[in-house]
């Protein structure tokens, strides 16, 4: 074949500090570098390539200003052989030329898990922090979704509902119900507890000797003074969507105090005494319900 002339060394400087910055990309704001990732094969011979140029361009190199030496010295590195060292050479020009042209995977993707990239499983997990418990295996699809998500991790693809709920598990959340601490609903706050053993139990304590007093004449019960009647209120509420139970919860995840139901509500109450039962209109139309 044609022999090629090796490129300067200035040139070869300016291709790998290219390269660097293709592999390990320094940050916008602030010190350090971001982390970028590429399928194993690509990144693999980035590597080779970095490699070679490394020893091509370096003084303290045995193969310095040596193009050929260089990629075989780079296959060491490797552990490959002559082919690779081939390979590389071709690479090395090629992104020379134009330092957009990176190696290109023939096998096709990889059927590796996206949460195999360590920083987008942490944007993940913060993202999921922030939804609290509005977790749902939708809102990991739409946020994988999102361009600048898919610009920064190289996501080609919008993931299925099923393998969102099956990142969701790797990431130790359950679809189960919430686990449930010391029940809350401010019957233990201070102005609750004095209003309980100030007013109200004094007040019922007072009512004790006006109750249903009776006393049995010839063995019928006959009354012996005015009664107190008590009317208890009965009430019952309902909440919107106080059926929904279960949703993502990590498992690990402690017991948290509940409140009563959130969200809208409808109570229905009414009013009951021992003596009389329902509170009814004497006609038995009308309720207080």
């Amino acid at each position: 074949g044609r022999l090629c002339e090796a490129p300067s060394i200035e040139t070869a400087l300016s291709a790998l500090k290219d390269l660097r910055k293709k592999l390990c990309p320094h940050c916008q704001k602030g010190p350090g570098h971001v982390n970028v990732y590429f399928d194993p094969f690509t990144h693999y011979q980035m590597l080779g390539m970095q490699a070679m140029l490394s020893d091509y361009t370096s003084s303290l190199s045995a193969t310095y200003g040596h193009w050929a030496a260089s990629s075989l010295q780079a296959t060491v590195f490797l552990g490959r052989g002559v082919y690779c060292a081939r390979v590389l050479c071709r690479l090395v020009r090629a992104f020379i030329a134009d330092r957009t042209l990176l190696p290109i995977n023939p096998y096709g993707s990889f059927k590796e898990s996206m949460l195999a990239n360590q920083d987008l499983l942490q944007d993940i997990n913060l993202h999921l922090q922030e939804l609290e418990k509005d977790i749902t295996a939708l809102k990991v699809v739409e946020y994988l979704a999102q361009p600048e998500v898919k610009d920064k991790y190289g996501i080609t693809k919008t993931i299925s509902l099923r393998t969102a709920q099956q990142y969701l598990n790797a990431l130790g959340y359950r679809w189960k119900e919430a686990a449930k601490g010391q029940y809350v609903d401010g019957h233990e706050r201070a102005d609750v507890v004095f209003q309980r053993d100030h007013v109200y139990v004094p007040k019922m304590k007072s009512f004790k000797g006006h109750g249903q007093p009776f006393k049995v004449v010839d063995g019928v019960e006959v009354s012996t003074g005015k009664p107190v009647i008590i009317w208890f209120h009965d009430k019952s509420i309902f909440y919107a969507h106080n059926c929904r139970r279960k949703s993502w919860y990590h498992k690990d995840g402690p017991a948290k105090p509940y409140r009563k139901g959130e969200g809208a509500s409808l109570m229905i109450a009414d009013f009951v005494s021992a003596e009389f039962g329902w509170l009814r209109s004497p006609d038995g139309t009308r309720s207080a319900r």
